[in-house]
């Protein structure tokens, strides 16, 4: 009986918590939802400068604690400028916030006040869709060309598939989690958010095609040998995990670091792109090819080669 390292029998608690993962990404995001930020619901947006100076943090505790303020997001445009995203306010209300800014930051200068309406937000949701459906094709089509030597005894095709299923679980159970974070520390989804997630996309995609192109190769190496499919990938995992492992510890050690210590603007999109990319991580190496191994396998018991 081969002694596999990562696949065999441990092909299963690899698959049940991918499962458990996903499963619950999906409950959280039926309960909770994804809280829509003003991108997506459209608000009023202030552009304002202070004579002293205000923080993103005290200017965001104090604006929120006023009655008539809801969903509020602020960011800093530049050195002098702060810019209020909240929920549609109506005239009076306007005033009546420029009043009690006066009153607990000095003197307020409204640089700019607008309405903002959801479509911009409505173009962008259906743009991802579209670059997440179209990424999808080519990945397909590009691993397909790529692994075009490798004819048996896996279709080039298939690795383009699993790595296109691995990348929707790894979104999904980004935005599972995002939702859970999103109900205890109030995050919000907007333009930021679309824009991890598309990031995320990336990342999980090259460490899929890492482990897979050492399973290319390998097939190729051991050609005409007894070797089966299932000992060549689990080979393949060995030789790429320490160099998958490196990668990507770098980047979630520095997402890590500025989830801690950056601004309160940018910890939703930080947060996202670290569960992001842990989740693709895991994924790459022990959802992906533990699946393109229970797909052979089930192939060729069937006795075909598709």
């Amino acid at each position: 009986m081969e002694n596999y390292l990562f696949l065999g029998k441990k092909k299963k608690v690899w698959f049940t918590i991918s499962i458990a993962l996903f499963v619950i990404g999906i409950v959280f995001l039926v309960i909770w939802k994804l809280p829509l930020g003003i991108d997506f619901k459209g608000g009023a947006q202030m552009d304002l400068s202070f004579d002293q100076q205000v923080g993103e943090t005290d200017l965001r505790q104090k604006v929120s604690q006023y009655p008539d303020v809801k969903g509020l997001v602020v960011s800093k445009t530049d050195q002098s400028v702060m810019t209020m995203r909240m929920l549609p306010i109506t005239d009076d209300q306007h005033k009546v916030i420029i009043k009690k800014l006066g009153e607990d930051f000095g003197t307020v200068t409204e640089r700019q006040y607008q309405l903002v309406g959801p479509s911009v937000s409505r173009d962008i949701t259906r743009k991802a869709i579209i670059a997440v459906i179209l990424a999808s094709v080519f990945i397909i089509l590009y691993l397909a060309y790529a692994f075009r030597a490798v004819t048996y005894p896996v279709s080039s095709w298939r690795f383009g598939v699993v790595a296109v299923v691995a990348l929707l679980h790894d979104l999904v159970i980004t935005a599972g989690v995002f939702a859970i974070l999103a109900h205890f520390f109030h995050f919000e989804v907007d333009a930021s958010f679309i824009t991890a997630l598309l990031t995320v996309m990336g990342f999980s995609v090259h460490d899929t095609i890492v482990v897979f192109d050492r399973v290319r190769e390998n097939l190729l190496k051991h050609k005409g040998e007894n070797v089966g499919f299932e000992t060549i990938a689990d080979m393949s995992l060995s030789q790429t995990l320490n160099r998958s492992l490196a990668t990507s510890l770098t980047v979630i050690f520095t997402l890590t670091a500025l989830t801690i210590l950056g601004g309160a603007s940018i910890r939703g999109f930080v947060v996202t792109l670290l569960v992001g990319i842990a989740i693709g991580t895991y994924s790459s190496v022990f959802t992906a090819t533990p699946l393109l191994v229970v797909w052979q396998n089930r192939i060729s018991r069937n006795g075909k080669h598709i």
